[in-house]
């Protein structure tokens, strides 16, 4: 948790990519330490939190990780309105995966 006098950092963090290029297992592993080797798609979008405690700063981590089927691309910029950052993930074996992201 925050140590006293610490500063506190809140940031959103978003997830992008197309279906199936592990977007899910990147968050299940940062937040939760797990990591399945099957894992059903996202529907819509999942949310987790993380709190990451530095020397100089706790950085609190709201994550949004979307889905990358086509039928959710609608809903993406919903997602991305204030986030301080966004993961870009993608399948490094597949040029056209690349592209999509």
């Amino acid at each position: 948790m925050a140590r006293p006098g610490s500063k506190i950092i809140q940031a959103k963090l978003v997830l992008v990519g197309d279906i199936g290029t592990g977007k899910t297992s990147l968050v299940l592993r940062f937040v939760k330490g797990q990591f399945f080797d099957q894992q059903e798609p996202t529907i819509g979008a999942a949310f987790f939190t993380q709190i990451l405690s530095l020397a100089e700063a706790t950085i609190k981590f709201d994550i949004w990780d979307t889905a990358g089927q086509e039928r959710y691309h609608s809903l993406a910029p919903m997602y991305y309105r204030g986030a301080a950052a966004a993961l870009v993930v993608y399948d490094i074996t597949c040029m056209v995966c690349s592209y999509k992201a």
